[in-house]
């Protein structure tokens, strides 16, 4: 038996606010945990393991798309996408996927601040997972996409301006330097 009217309606209302502080992901989304049932926990847990860099492998997005909840089904292949068009534009190049966001997303990785880059596609990803929702009433997929935003807001809220912006330097650095290491190598 689900409680959708009752954990929806204890839920904060989230905006997207880059200077907010008092996001607790962990605690939002145990108190939310122990409300579900064990196939919505089972939800809950599967797009958690999308948060985990380390399952983001070709295996967990077919397993993404075979999965009957269309939240993590349409979720995750719009984070495939982004992921994707990232990785390309790195690369000095772009994907031959199309898709509504790949306009503004290409605008955004031309943007020189790192920190303004991260928060402009964050947005977009917000706008996403309400779209993903317009038309949900009381179901899982209120929930999973009110775990997605928090998550988003928690990681800008580990991050202090500095930290961040080191963080994303670090981050694209890496990303270059194994760029360019793959395609300096002889086969």
């Amino acid at each position: 038996m689900n409680n959708y009217p009752y954990i929806i309606a204890g839920l904060p209302d989230y905006i997207l606010d880059f200077e907010k502080k008092d996001c607790d992901y962990k605690a939002l989304r145990d108190s939310i945990f122990e409300l579900c049932d064990p196939l919505d926990c089972r939800m809950i847990e599967w797009l958690e393991l999308g948060f985990d860099e380390g399952n983001l492998c070709g295996h967990f997005y077919r397993a993404c798309a075979k999965c009957k909840n269309s939240f993590i089904k349409d979720y995750f292949a719009f984070d495939f996408l982004l992921r994707n068009e990232k990785v390309a534009f790195l690369g000095k190049k772009s994907t031959d996927a199309e898709f509504e966001e790949k306009e503004s997303l290409l605008k955004i990785f031309q943007n020189r601040n790192i920190l303004e880059r991260e928060r402009q596609i964050d947005v977009i990803i917000w706008n996403k997972i309400n779209e993903l929702i317009t038309y949900e009433v009381l179901s899982i997929n209120i929930i999973l996409a009110f775990l997605a935003k928090a998550r988003i807001i928690a990681r800008w809220n580990r991050l202090d301006r500095s930290t961040g912006e080191k963080l994303f330097r670090q981050f694209v650095t890496e990303v270059n330097d194994t760029y360019t290491a793959s395609k300096n190598k002889t086969i």
